[in-house]
């Protein structure tokens, strides 16, 4: 387990991390026109929670989603991050770990902008996301769910490795639940 010092230290700094063409940094408060508008993007928000209907609030629900990663920082350590792209340096959406009460497990979840579908970087950041709830926070499994419609939600799951379960009930959505345990070290 780890000491309640270091724990402490990483609520306050979050941790960057950097991938091959991303950048997952804290969301600032200066992201929040840009995610406003990915939100509000109806072939986006139909997959995120409100559906369709959280388009219709997109402001209201940017700045919300925010505050809500930041806490999540603060109280658990671990959170979404903004996923950038280094070389334009634009918000393409957001992706990282939350803790699902519901199931006493942790996420990994992603939503990025259309613009950065079909390229691979939900698959890079929701890989990086993994590799740092497996090696940074020393968590035993991830979990991932998503709509059963969203087929390409699905394939990031798998690409990544995680493994078709079940489907489950979340928030009142019928969802598809998958799952990755932490690699064991080989003796």
């Amino acid at each position: 387990m780890r000491d309640s010092t270091r724990n402490s230290v990483e609520k306050s700094n979050p941790r960057a991390v950097e991938t091959r063409r991303l950048l997952l940094r804290p969301f600032q408060s200066e992201d929040s026109l840009v995610y406003e508008r990915i939100r509000a993007n109806s072939e986006v928000a139909r997959y995120l929670p409100g559906g369709l209907g959280a388009a219709k609030h997109a402001a209201e629900r940017a700045v919300q989603t925010i505050q809500l990663f930041t806490q999540l920082w603060q109280e658990r350590g671990f959170g979404p991050w903004a996923v950038i792209e280094k070389q334009s340096q634009a918000l393409l959406g957001h992706c990282g770990l939350r803790y699902l009460p519901e199931f006493k497990e942790v996420e990994v979840l992603y939503a990025l902008d259309t613009s950065a579908w079909g390229k691979g970087f939900a698959t890079e950041a929701a890989q990086a996301s993994v590799e740092y709830g497996f090696t940074q926070l020393e968590l035993k499994k991830i979990i991932a769910l998503a709509l059963p419609e969203n087929q390409a939600s699905r394939r990031v799951m798998e690409r990544i490795g995680m493994r078709y379960v079940q489907m489950t009930t979340f928030k009142g959505y019928e969802v598809v639940y998958y799952e990755l345990y932490r690699p064991q070290p080989v003796p």
